[in-house]
């Protein structure tokens, strides 16, 4: 197998920075099915930030997936400002149990993927409903903090 010295430094920056360049399998189609749902314009915003995509590291694998990418103040924004913003949750079965994941931005721009993030395709048996803006989201980076560090 022959690889580009290009495509072999993208390797080494995500395998350094304990990540991977792009979404796993099983993320991506929780996006691709959240991308089918979102009106055009802010389907192609999110579709040009995706392209800019550098990073992503799963800290707590299967609670959070945090998106890093080239650049970020030159991405234009989704058009719903704030710190933590749940653009949708999707909710998909696995294993016969209907589970929900957030996708959260921050400051217009794709942050992570919450709660119930599926590491591998085939946990995900069917997709379910995409609820963009729903009303109630609390972050799982608080419950994280507070296992790991306490109060």
């Amino acid at each position: 197998m022959r690889i580009s010295i290009g495509r072999f430094f993208v390797f080494l920056h995500g395998f350094f920075r304990r990540g991977t360049t792009r979404f796993n399998d099983a993320e991506n189609k929780i996006l691709a099915h959240l991308l089918a749902a979102l009106p055009p314009v802010e389907c192609e915003i999110l579709r040009k930030q995706l392209l800019s995509l550098r990073l992503v590291q799963r800290p707590q694998p299967g609670r959070i997936s945090i998106a890093y990418f080239r650049a970020p103040e030159d991405l234009e924004p989704l058009p719903y400002p704030g710190y933590e913003y749940c653009l949708a949750t999707v909710s998909y079965k696995s294993a016969n149990k209907t589970k929900t994941t957030a996708i959260v931005l921050h400051d217009g721009r794709l942050m992570t993927f919450e709660r119930n993030v599926p590491r591998e395709l085939n946990e995900i048996e069917s997709l379910g409903k995409v609820v963009l803006h729903p009303k109630k989201f609390t972050t799982v980076t608080d419950e994280i903090d507070t296992e790991e560090h306490g109060r």
